[in-house]
């Protein structure tokens, strides 16, 4: 019987590229939230949830950390991922073309200095890949995705500028919460 393994985002979402190296060949389910996929494994809906706990850039995760802290559910594995942050755009667009970036808070704060240099509008969206998923629906030419190469190919976007995060070592640590104690 397969694991139904819970992240918060959408498809090309971190947590869910890290859930599919972590556990292959799983059923994996998008939540809207850090606190929701918690709860889904809490409530028994799910068996596993892969949640960022730290960033190496911009710090702890609070929303996961107060839910680690005052919750019931056991770290059961930690995972570090490097993270490289680009900024993702409509199929025709250019760089020179954006005006707005969109993604989450943690994300954009990894991309600070870049984003000041081009003198962007920010939008905090709940979650990188939601905030690719967005740039498509969208089809503004002057908006772009901070976001994973993944994310691009999965939402059909160009890659207008790759590796934009600040520090190149950026590597954000996860870790797996279960009722029972799992091997990973």
């Amino acid at each position: 019987m397969l694991k139904r393994i819970a992240y918060s985002g959408v498809e090309g979402a971190f947590a869910h590229i890290v859930a599919g190296r972590l556990f292959p060949d799983e059923l994996y389910v998008a939540c809207e939230s850090f606190k929701e996929a918690y709860e889904s494994v809490a409530e028994g809906e799910c068996d596993i949830a892969v949640l960022p706990v730290e960033n190496s850039y911009a710090g702890k995760v609070m929303e996961v950390a107060d839910l680690l802290e005052r919750g019931e559910l056991a770290v059961t594995g930690t995972y570090s991922f490097p993270i490289v942050q680009n900024l993702l755009g409509l199929r025709g667009s250019r760089p020179e073309d954006i005006r707005t970036v969109i993604s989450h808070p943690k994300a954009l704060e990894q991309c600070d200095n870049y984003i000041k240099r081009q003198g962007y509008k920010i939008i905090e969206s709940s979650n990188t890949a939601v905030a690719a998923k967005e740039v498509m629906d969208r089809q503004d030419m002057s908006l772009a995705a901070i976001a994973s190469l993944e994310t691009a190919a999965r939402y059909g976007l160009k890659v207008l500028e790759e590796k934009i995060n600040e520090k190149e070592d950026n590597t954000t640590t996860f870790v797996v919460v279960s009722k029972a104690k799992e091997e990973k």
